[in-house]
């Protein structure tokens, strides 16, 4: 086995756990920040209401955040098996906003009306499927099997939003199954509950994918070995 090869098996993902440290009290000031978010729209749902309706504030946060994953997982992840991340999360982004909301002569309106008819092509949802469906099942589990072991923070945050996720989708099957037995005002809470933790799903994913698989030392020698090996490298 060569010096490169011992460094990609045995150092490049060392066998200790990756854990949070000292990231912990900053961790655990934004995680009371969102409850308080939380608390406060179940207090005031009406008030909240303004800022989680369709374009609202708290639905332009979330496609803003969405945006800038896929924005950040092209530059920070490239090549093709690993072009999923930034799909999956500009794919999102384009569900978070709508249209209609927008001036039919406005640049957002053209911009989300193409879209939507790109989209709507059977070949380019083929295209789509493949590439995110073959890059999770080649990068995506792997990569997920090796952050779970070690406890990697970028895969606890995208973990804990997922569940936020799922657990604004129950809240609004609930509220469409249980919606004539509910009154107006456990109504408008669900609702804005439901935005909210979207909201914080797509922060959650933007800041996973901004964190990434820590970097080793080892990783950092491969690289400077590999630029030393390129003849045209400065």
């Amino acid at each position: 086995m060569s010096y490169k090869d011992e460094i990609q098996a045995g150092t490049a993902f060392p066998a200790e756990q990756v854990v949070v440290g000292p990231d912990r009290a900053a961790y655990v000031s934004v995680l009371l920040i969102a409850i308080l978010i939380l608390v406060a729209v179940s207090i005031w749902p009406v008030q909240a209401l303004a800022r989680n309706e369709e374009g609202g504030l708290f639905e332009t946060i979330s496609a803003a955040a969405l945006f800038a994953s896929g924005l950040a997982a092209l530059w920070r992840y490239p090549g093709i098996t690993r072009l999923y991340i930034a799909l999956v999360c500009l794919l999102l982004a384009e569900r978070e906003l709508e249209a209609e909301i927008y001036p039919v002569d406005s640049l957002p309106y053209w911009v989300l009306n193409g879209l939507d008819s790109v989209l709507d092509m059977t070949s380019v949802r083929i295209v789509l499927a493949v590439i995110v469906i073959g890059g999770a099942l080649w990068h995506g589990a792997p990569t997920a099997w090796r952050a779970a072991k070690r406890r990697a923070p970028f895969f606890v945050i995208f973990v804990l939003a997922g569940l936020l996720a799922v657990t604004a989708q129950l809240l609004e099957e609930v509220s469409g199954i249980y919606q004539a037995d509910l009154s107006t005002l456990m109504t408008v809470r669900l609702f804005v509950l439901e935005e909210t933790l979207e909201m914080f799903f797509s922060i959650g994913i933007l800041a996973s994918v901004l964190i990434g698989w820590p970097k080793s030392d080892a990783e950092e020698t491969l690289n400077d070995l590999d630029l030393e090996q390129q003849p045209d490298a400065r």
